[in-house]
């Protein structure tokens, strides 16, 4: 079982779902026993609804959006990145 620390660090991930299915099991797990990561959780997930509430989805330019596809393209892991 994973314990508070990798819990929050994994807490964004997770919310956002992009947790793989183990690391997001795990996070779970620890969720049923701990009632402080718990209460973070909740925190995190108004916060974040909070602040898409009053923001709202800001889009990429798409001048940016390609710069940043290239530079994930020659990466010598690049076959790993799905987009």
């Amino acid at each position: 079982m994973i314990d508070c620390p990798e819990a929050v660090r994994r807490m964004w991930d997770y919310l956002e779902q992009t947790l793989e299915q183990k690391p997001a099991e795990e996070f779970d797990e620890h969720l049923d026993t701990c009632k402080r990561c718990c209460g973070e959780l909740e925190f995190s997930r108004r916060m974040r609804a909070m602040v898409a509430d009053r923001v709202g989805p800001t889009p990429i330019p798409p001048d940016l959006r390609a710069r940043l596809e290239g530079l994930l393209a020659e990466r010598p892991d690049a076959s790993d990145v799905k987009g």
